[in-house]
């Protein structure tokens, strides 16, 4: 039998990291991190990559390592 295993993209790692914070709405936390809240949608929904910079300013509001935010498989 073949184990499956879950992947978790960058994307839902903002958005759980988000919810764990207790910020519960993409606005909220734009608001707080200064990044226009279409981005942080994109960047839940992966359609956009994250920056180095993008990373940093949201682990500065929801804590935890800004690199975990970035997404290493390319």
């Amino acid at each position: 039998m073949i184990e499956k295993r879950q992947v978790i993209y960058a994307g839902h790692k903002l958005r759980n990291a988000r919810l764990e914070a207790a910020i519960g709405t993409q606005k909220e936390l734009a608001e707080k991190t200064g990044i226009p809240a279409n981005i942080i949608s994109d960047l839940e929904r992966g359609k956009r990559k994250m920056s180095p910079t993008w990373a940093k300013r949201i682990t500065e509001v929801v804590g935890g390592n800004w690199v975990d935010f970035l997404d290493m498989t390319e």
